[in-house]
């Protein structure tokens, strides 16, 4: 069964054809609606999140690659790697209900992109330095004098006062640096050291002004450590760490039994499924219910629900720019038709 991809949205009226390649060589086009515009292509009939790596792998490049070429002529916000709806018109459902979130967060967004900074340091010199560190060099000229002593206890300390020391050095070469190369970023996101090479690894949101600062900046840093440190900047880039859009479907069976374990109609608000959800949990408590096998799943269960209601009613409020104590309504109908839409940060995990 066939779906649409889903990449980014932009703000145009027309309707376009991109010159990229999408999933499969398909072509990738803009669907307008309301001012707006998804790009998108079709896709073939994948569960991306359940690809093996190199699969996935594969399919994200694709996924960048339309991004990054469309945010030659456009700003964009990125849609989640792996994002697919039903159909065109599923497309056009996610254009009206999504308008208002999609006009602000372009609004705020204007021109700024993402870049991408890598520190590395000559680990195996630093490895050197620290070996002639008096407390480490004494420990290993003791290990070496008497091997009898160098048991596995011996070079594990020895081996923990070594990375003691790796860890404070990068730290104190991060001080130096971070403040310069986040000077004039508008956002910052700290992605995790992938080895022991590297000092920084970071996302910077930045403006034309910012950009052109950051290059300076650079410049100076890597003529004040004389070379010895290897600067990487990747970018621009669509801001994919800063505002990315993610996109459920939910499921109205789900929804349903969710409301009726909270014992809430089909028309509520935020603040009555809080206010049912503190009631039942009261009295559902394990604390309140010891002599019962089943507390503990069934505030579980009653806690799912409270968190899947509130999910749904936050998102539709946020959609439609309601206050929480607007009714939000869980019919099937209007559940059937319904998209969760929420743009945020995509932290890498370490």
């Amino acid at each position: 069964m066939s779906a649409t991809y889903v990449y980014a949205i932009i703000p145009t009226t027309e309707s376009l054809i991109f010159d990229a390649a999408g999933m499969d060589d398909d072509t990738v086009y803009a669907l307008p609606q309301q001012g707006l515009a998804a790009v998108v292509s079709a896709s073939p009939a994948l569960d991306y999140r359940k690809l093996d790596r190199p699969e996935a792998a594969r399919y994200l490049m694709v996924h960048q690659r339309v991004v990054e070429r469309v945010m030659e002529e456009f700003p964009v916000l990125p849609v989640k790697f792996g994002t697919t709806l039903p159909d065109g018109t599923w497309v056009r459902r996610l254009l009206t209900q999504g308008a208002s979130l999609f006009d602000a967060a372009l609004r705020q967004l204007g021109n700024q992109v993402q870049t991408e900074i890598v520190v590395l340091w000559p680990l195996r010199e630093i490895i050197s330095q620290i070996a002639r560190e008096p407390a480490i060099a004494q420990l290993r000229s003791e290990l070496a004098a008497h091997p009898e002593a160098a048991t596995v206890a011996g070079r594990m300390a020895l081996g923990k006062k070594v990375q003691r020391s790796l860890v404070q050095r990068r730290a104190e070469l991060q001080e130096r640096l971070l403040p310069p190369l986040t000077q004039d970023a508008l956002d910052v996101i700290s992605n995790p050291l992938m080895d022991d090479g590297m000092v920084i690894n970071i996302g910077l949101l930045l403006d034309e002004k910012g950009r052109d600062s950051l290059d300076e900046r650079m410049e100076r840093l890597d003529a004040e450590f004389d070379g010895q440190l290897t600067f990487r900047c990747i970018g621009p880039l669509p801001p994919y760490s800063f505002a990315t859009i993610e996109l459920e479907i939910p499921s109205f069976e789900a929804i349903d039994a969710a409301r009726r374990r909270l014992g809430l109609g089909e028309r509520v608000a935020l603040t009555e499924i809080r206010r049912a959800y503190h009631q039942l949990a009261g009295q559902t408590h394990p604390d309140h219910n010891a002599a019962s096998p089943d507390a503990v799943a069934a505030m579980a269960l009653l806690t799912e629900a409270h968190e899947l209601l509130s999910a749904y009613g936050s998102s539709r409020a946020q959609q439609a720019n309601q206050s929480p104590t607007a009714p939000c309504c869980f019919d099937r109908q209007t559940v059937e038709q319904a998209l969760l839409i929420q743009i945020g940060r995509q932290e890498i995990s370490a």
